[in-house]
């Protein structure tokens, strides 16, 4: 597992780890997977194949198979690479501890530590790096292998005498506690030359190869005719041609075809290069520029575009058009007078054009097209759907005579605990004259009513929880009217069988 393992498939890792008789026999997570619910009490082996620079992550990484249920005796193994930066890692990780067992544990103030250095991290890079590089690719044998454990055994009990002894003359010290995280095996590469750092580097590029920048992709016409080579040939800008006329921008809403008026457009600047080098030709040729006339084809399609440009809605924002979509979504396409007070900068002459061209020109000319219509369908339903708990609040209320008082309802199991039968009926009665869905007046009118003024809790309801009671207060009516109608059937046809 790692830190992007889900919470649920990472326990369920653990539990097929840990059961009893699991054939699970490796467990393989990352340092920084995170330690909160991680307990492999089953294991009695630990690993660590990449040492951290902080030595917090890899005591996290031993405590997991350190937790209760642990009846075996742990061994930590930690695999370093041998004259190599690993080295020097877990060197600075077992200063760290000491340092924390010296200041921290001890109730002391610690010295933010410093960050390593230019000096010190290549100090720590090169260290047995020409080793490294002149390694032999022998293959290791049991026995090789056996004589390395012992020899990583001494050497790790080495390093401890060593770090002992700095703490006792260094970390203790307060007053000067600065430790050469540099100094090993008695050499301090700290005063090493800067002669030596450029050897180093050099070494290092030899043995990586020169780096040699990539070449950056250049999306000029002339610099992809250069790469091509000679036999491409780029094309020649002949400043006296005339400039093609600038395309107008056109937006997907503003509903133009975009097709046709680039089309004419372009055939327009193809007559005129045309005539352009006609007279280029009479010119060299020492005749006289021959005129041209235009053609009634000509004429024609540059009507037609001026044509195409002004059946276009230029002048329409997006701000507008998004308008007008939210517009028709809350109060339906043929609302076109509420959907040009919803615009707000249209006239509603002018948002009744563009409605047209919409519904007529939109499937080719606006992308997601579909979408956008299945919205305000659904509005559109949505609408309906109003009007008709807006009838049935109606029908419940005219059917009583004096509805504030007299009007009830059969809740069955949906009276709910935070309204009354008093403040139900005060809900569907105000609804009912203020129209359906004005929950901000209806808010207003509980909060002003002199037989609420101490129902605190009445008072306290929000627009939005008093509109969802009056839904469910009108579901109950419907339901309630729906209940009467089956029994009249049912008893029809049982007359119907006394009958016989």
């Amino acid at each position: 597992i790692d830190g992007s393992t889900g919470g649920a498939e990472r326990q369920e890792m653990i539990d097929a780890f840990n059961k009893p008789g699991s054939d699970r026999f490796l467990f393989l997570l990352s340092t920084r997977a995170g330690g909160l619910g991680i307990n492999l009490q089953t294991a009695d082996c630990v690993i660590i194949f990449d040492s951290d620079w902080n030595p917090q992550a890899d005591l996290q990484a031993m405590d997991r198979a350190h937790r209760i249920g642990q009846k075996k005796e742990v061994k930590v193994f930690r695999f370093v690479t041998q004259d190599s930066i690993e080295e020097k890692v877990v060197e600075r990780a077992e200063l760290k501890l000491q340092m924390d067992f010296a200041v921290i544990q001890s109730g002391r103030l610690a010295e933010k530590s410093k960050a390593l250095s230019k000096e010190e991290a290549l100090a720590a890079v090169r260290y047995g790096a020409d080793k490294v590089f002149k390694a032999d690719t022998d293959e290791f044998t049991d026995a090789d292998i056996d004589t390395l454990l012992a020899g990583a055994k001494n050497l790790t009990a080495e390093r401890e005498g060593k770090l002992q002894d700095k703490s006792k003359r260094n970390m203790l010290d307060f007053s000067n506690a600065e430790v050469n995280f540099q100094e090993f095996e008695g050499v301090d590469y700290k005063t090493i030359a800067q002669q030596g750092d450029v050897e180093f580097m050099q070494l290092m590029q030899e043995s990586i190869g020169k780096r040699e920048r990539t070449s950056t992709i250049s999306y000029n016409e002339r610099d992809s005719y250069r790469q091509a080579g000679p036999s491409a040939a780029a094309p020649q800008t002949d400043k006296s041609l005339p400039k093609m006329k600038k395309v107008p921008d056109m937006k997907d809403f503003q509903l133009f075809n975009v097709k046709r008026i680039t089309e004419l457009y372009e055939a327009e600047y193809n007559r005129e290069v045309k005539r352009a080098k006609a007279a280029q030709r009479a010119v060299e040729a020492g005749g006289e520029v021959p005129e041209e006339k235009t053609t009634p084809e000509e004429i024609a399609e540059v009507k037609e575009r001026e044509g195409l440009e002004a059946a276009g809605f230029g002048q329409w924002t997006r701000g507008e058009y998004s308008k007008f979509l939210k517009g028709a979504e809350r109060h339906g396409r043929d609302k076109i007078p509420l959907i040009a007070e919803e615009v707000g900068t249209k006239s509603v002459e002018e948002v009744r054009a563009y409605s047209e061209a919409f519904w007529r020109l939109g499937e080719r000319s606006i992308p997601d097209f579909d979408k956008i219509v299945k919205r305000i369908e659904e509005g559109e339903k949505k609408i309906v759907e109003k009007l008709e708990m807006a009838n049935i609040l109606a029908a419940k209320v005219r059917s009583v005579e004096n509805a504030w008082d007299n009007l009830t309802l059969k809740y069955g199991n949906n009276r709910g605990k935070l309204f009354n039968e008093e403040e139900d009926r005060f809900l569907l009665c105000m609804t009912d004259k203020l129209g359906y869905g004005k929950w901000e007046e209806l808010k207003r009118e509980v909060r002003m009513r002199p037989e609420f003024r101490f129902d605190w809790l009445f008072k306290s309801r929000t627009p939005i929880e008093l509109g969802r009671r009056v839904d469910l207060l009108i579901r109950i009516i419907k339901s309630e009217a729906q209940g009467k109608e089956k029994p009249g059937k049912k008893q029809k046809v049982a007359a119907g069988e006394h009958d016989e």
